[in-house]
């Protein structure tokens, strides 16, 4: 789900308590697709404790609004960001 900010139109994946742009506490929820294009991913190898050896960092463009999500395949294409923000290729 993307939150669109009412007095300035800034959106976000993340829930907010305030706009980061205008301060604003109002925002609408946009239903719609968790499917978006890959922009740019990184691979890392070298992970926090807890976390896999290896996954990818990724930033996707879900309706204009760019996301981040981690992928534990590599990331291509058309992605699928899951309700745990972990993210797939379709």
């Amino acid at each position: 789900m993307i939150y669109r900010c009412k007095n300035c139109d800034y959106k976000t994946w993340i829930k907010r308590a305030r706009c980061p742009k205008c301060g604003a506490i109002e925002f609408d929820e946009i239903q719609g697709d968790n499917k978006g294009y890959l922009l740019v991913s990184w691979k890392l190898t070298a992970t926090p404790d807890g976390f896999e050896d290896v996954y990818w960092l990724c930033l996707i463009n879900i309706n204009g609004t760019k996301v981040f999500c981690r992928s534990l395949k590599e990331p291509k294409g058309v992605m699928i960001i899951k309700d745990n923000g972990i993210c797939e290729p379709m």
